[in-house]
């Protein structure tokens, strides 16, 4: 608040009224530099503590997102063993347990990525005093990162619904050709949830060249498998063909009335 006093002194004629006048016009002008001074400052200091904030939680992701790296890895080798046993059993049904080649491993990772500051920032006028390029930039890594822990929830549950034959019998030599079948169906579904785990963790890093290196598109290539170079050259006129008549679909009249029958 900024207090105005009145005239002590009897003013004597329009000289001294100016100079009244003058003196508080220049006391508020000073008063509001020195208030706008410290709001400054002040807003400046509380923009240096957001980011050394958003600096610290984003260290924690960098390491949040080498160890998805890592247990991604490991959770792609377990379920692409488990196909491969899943398979044998339904090419050599009745094998038991024990003559399999291998046995059936089901782990679900959980590495969450922190974003309390950012949701924090958001909420506060803090954002207002950022470049709009800094808002962008940090709006888009948090994108990426409620992504990848999007598909990393719904892979845990793909994981666990591959596993409930095991609330009747852990034994997978016992599940019927029906039941094996359903099995290898929801295998290759929770491996498709991980090769989409690990595409988001690719575009991050490839959005955010300073975060750790994850996923690659060799990798992610020996999970989903594109047809090979020959493949594609005997495919070339059926590929011309489809390319075609999806360019032809592409350019209908979206405006166009519907066809009265």
């Amino acid at each position: 608040m900024l207090d105005v006093h009145p005239i002590h002194e009897p003013v004597h004629g329009w000289r001294d009224f100016f100079v009244h006048i003058a003196t508080i016009v220049v006391g508020l002008c000073i008063a509001v530099a020195i208030e706008q001074t410290v709001e400054f400052f002040h807003n400046r200091h509380r923009l240096a503590e957001t980011r050394e904030a958003l600096r610290l939680e984003r260290d924690s992701n960098y390491k949040t997102l080498a160890d998805n790296t890592t247990a991604w890895r490991l959770v792609i080798a377990e379920l692409q063993n488990n196909l491969l046993v899943l398979h044998y059993l339904q090419q050599h049904p009745g094998t038991p347990q024990e003559k399999l080649p291998g046995v059936l491993i089901w782990t679900a990772s959980n590495y969450g990525f922190a974003s309390v500051v950012w949701e924090a920032t958001r909420q506060s006028g803090v954002l207002a005093l950022m470049p709009r390029d800094e808002i962008e930039a940090y709006s888009s890594l948090y994108f990426f990162l409620q992504k990848v822990d999007d598909v990393e929830y719904e892979g845990a549950r793909a994981i666990v619904e591959a596993q409930r034959y095991q609330l009747s019998d852990a034994d997978p030599s016992h599940l019927s050709a029906a039941q094996l079948a359903s099995e290898i169906e929801l295998t290759q579904a929770a491996l498709t949830v991980q090769y989409i785990r690990g595409t988001l963790m690719l575009n991050l890093v490839q959005s955010f060249p300073d975060f750790p290196a994850t996923a690659t598109l060799e990798e992610l290539k020996q999970i989903h498998h594109p047809p090979d170079k020959p493949t594609t050259e005997l495919l070339r006129a059926a590929q011309a063909l489809t390319t075609e008549r999806i360019k032809a679909a592409s350019h209908v009249d979206s405006n166009a009335a519907p066809t009265q029958k």
